[in-house]
C-alpha cells in the first residue's frame, strides 16, 4: 500500500501494519467506522523518545566541546516541531496520511506533520531497531547541527530576545497565553511574546516554556535580529 514511502524511507517494512499505524491521524479513526483501530499516537510517543536519545547521542559525540547546557539547548533547537515538520515535507509525508475530513481540509499543520514524522521514527524502530532509525535520521541532523553550532542558535532565544529588545527599544518583553489544546499527555500551547501593546511574535510548543521559546525565537526573526 505505502511502496512509494517506504522508497523515499529507503525502508521495506516487515511488518507494513506498523507504518500504516504510523500515518493513523486520530482524526481519521473518529470519523471512521470501525473496531480496533488505533491512532499513531503511541508511536509518537515511542518515537519522541527515540529522536531524544539519537539527537542527544549524536551531540554528545560530535560536539565534545559543548557543556551540559549547551547540549540541551542544542538539541531542543534541533529537534522543535517546525524542524520536524520540515523533515516530514522533505519525504512528503503529507500525501501518505490518514486523516478525517476536517483535518485535511484545514491543512493540518506543523503539529501534524511533525507528530507523524515521529510516529515513522516509533515504527522504524520497532520494525527493524535502533541502527535503521539511525541510518534515516542523522543524515537530517547532522548538516543542520553543524549551523546550529557554529553560529551559536542554541543560545536561550529568550535571553536573546530581552538583552536586544531592551538595547533596541528599552522594553522589557512579556509573554502571554493564548491556548492549549489537545489531550494532557500531547498538549500543545499558544503563546505571544509582547512588547509594550504590540504583538512581536507567536510560537507553539509542547509546553509552555518551549512556546514562549518558539515566540521568542519569532520575534527575533521578524526584527532582523538573527
Amino acid at each position: 500500500m505505502y511502496e512509494q514511502l517506504e522508497t523515499i524511507l529507503g525502508i521495506h517494512f516487515q511488518n507494513p501494519q506498523l507504518l500504516t499505524l504510523a500515518l493513523t491521524h486520530r482524526s481519521y479513526i473518529y470519523e471512521t467506522a470501525g473496531e480496533g483501530q488505533t491512532s499513531n499516537e503511541r508511536l509518537e510517543f515511542l518515537g519522541d523518545s527515540i529522536l531524544a536519545l539519537v539527537s542527544a547521542e549524536f551531540l554528545y559525540r560530535t560536539f565534545p566541546d559543548l557543556a551540559e547546557g549547551e547540549l540541551t539547548d542544542a538539541r531542543a533547537v534541533l529537534v522543535r516541531t517546525e524542524t520536524l515538520a520540515a523533515f516530514a515535507r522533505e519525504i512528503n509525508l503529507w500525501n501518505f496520511l490518514l486523516m478525517g475530513k476536517g483535518e485535511q481540509n484545514s491543512g493540518g499543520g506543523q503539529r501534524v506533520l511533525a507528530s507523524a514524522f515521529e510516529a515513522i521514527l516509533g515504527a522504524i524502530y520497532l520494525d527493524q531497531g535502533l541502527m535503521a532509525v539511525q541510518a534515516f535520521l542523522l543524515p537530517r541532523l547532522t548538516p543542520l547541527a553543524q549551523t546550529i553550532i557554529s553560529k551559536r542558535l542554541f543560545k536561550d532565544n529568550k535571553s536573546l530576545f530581552q538583552e536586544l529588545a531592551q538595547a533596541h527599544d528599552g522594553i522589557t518583553p512579556s509573554y502571554r497565553l493564548l491556548s492549549q489544546e489537545g489531550p494532557s499527555h500531547n498538549r500543545e500551547f499558544t503563546v505571544e511574546v509582547m512588547l509594550g501593546d504590540q504583538i512581536a511574535g507567536q510560537g507553539q510548543g509542547r509546553n509552555k516554556q518551549t512556546a514562549e521559546q518558539e515566540a521568542a525565537r519569532v520575534a527575533l526573526e521578524n526584527r532582523g535580529w538573527i
